[in-house]
């Protein structure tokens, strides 16, 4: 028997932020990306809460949060013991946030009230995920964490934020969106309420995230991807992802590519990678293929693939994103070679490897790390 709740109540409006006014006398900490503080949407957020709170701002978040602010973060809690703890920003400061309270709770007994994630991109879904990614930056691995304490109570999505969000931010964590619903679509633990979740975002993702790359964005354009993030959230955490995961975090703890974007370069080949070994896999790309109208709703399963991954690659190429490690990075393939061998050890250690629907071997994940090369 199989059982599902949404943990997370989600609210989402022009509006939704008002849900903050709730909060009367309590001690607040904010977790904030450092470039918020200063801008007109963090002091509306302050606005609403600083007349009847006391509220302290920690906002030492970098990309892929390391180890060492996730320890910094647990000593400003204990500093400041607060009640309510609101994540605002990207996918780390949200998965540092998160790895914070999870390492407080267990070295602190006075219980967290409340912990409200407002996401400032549409993106990682980690505003409704039990999932918090954390690096090693001496062993340059990043550690997925997975326990059920991790998910927020609340989640707010509100166009303001991402309205001003940079280009480049918005392609690589909208091609993230289209990752998550992708892999949760073909996972070993998806089902009809995931997939449900995972082909509506994907739908979404191709209807509006090229509409919000470009300066003429509107804000239910930024609203439907907000909600196309949260969508696949909710399906790869209860249905797991896979070897485009698994693979990326390796691109991005060893060259800081950021995360949207090594899942962007690695999706086509890990699609086609799966569908040659997975019959099941195979059958749902077909699917969503043909519900997506890239191919006549008669074509042959493998006709279908091959149109889904030219609308992946047409959207990537529309998004400005480079598609290898040569493009982004400037390394030399020859370079980046030598790291192939320990990146596929690493990779299928990685949390996400397990729900792939077909279990890659060291040397196939090598072999996919070589193509992006």
């Amino acid at each position: 028997m199989r059982s599902w709740t949404f943990s997370t109540n989600i609210y989402a409006s022009k509006d939704a932020l008002l849900r903050l006014t709730r909060f009367a006398g309590e001690r607040i900490v904010i977790v904030c990306d450092p470039f918020l503080k200063g801008t007109s949407g963090l002091a509306y957020v302050l606005d609403l809460l600083q007349n009847n709170n006391h509220v302290a701002i920690y906002s030492n978040v970098v990309p892929d949060p390391p180890i060492e602010a996730v320890a910094d973060g647990v000593n400003f809690m204990k500093q400041e013991q607060p009640d309510i703890v609101i994540a605002i920003g990207g996918g780390s400061a949200i998965d540092l946030a998160k790895a914070v309270l999870y390492f407080y709770r267990k070295v602190n007994s006075k219980p967290i009230k409340n912990m409200t994630a407002i996401p400032t991109t549409s993106g990682t879904g980690s505003e409704v995920t039990s999932f918090a990614v954390i690096t090693d930056t001496v062993s340059k691995v990043k550690y997925p964490l997975l326990d059920d304490s991790l998910l927020p109570d609340e989640a707010i999505l509100t166009p303001l934020f991402v309205k001003t969000a940079p280009p480049k931010v918005t392609a690589y964590s909208g091609m993230d969106v289209l990752v998550h619903a992708i892999e949760a679509l073909v996972s070993t633990g998806a089902d009809s309420f995931t997939d449900a979740l995972a082909e509506k975002a994907i739908e979404y993702v191709f209807t509006y995230l090229p509409r919000c790359y470009v300066k003429s964005a509107g804000e239910e354009d930024r609203m439907r991807m907000h909600e196309a993030s949260c969508m696949a959230g909710l399906a790869f955490n209860k249905a797991g992802l896979g070897i485009t995961h698994a693979l990326a975090h390796q691109l991005g703890a060893l060259y800081h590519i950021p995360h949207g974007l090594a899942n962007a370069m690695l999706l086509s080949r890990v699609i086609a990678f799966n569908a040659l070994r997975s019959g099941q896999a195979l059958k749902k790309y077909a699917d969503i293929s043909k519900k997506m109208h890239f191919c006549t709703s008669t074509a042959e399963d493998k006709e279908a693939l091959i149109a889904l991954i030219k609308q992946i690659m047409t959207l990537a190429r529309t998004l400005d994103c480079p598609l290898t490690v040569k493009e982004a990075t400037g390394r030399s393939a020859e370079e980046t070679r030598q790291d192939v061998p320990l990146m596929a050890e690493r990779a299928i250690k990685d949390r996400t490897y397990s729900t792939n629907p077909y279990p890659a071997t060291i040397d196939d994940l090598a072999q996919l790390l070589l193509t992006v090369m």
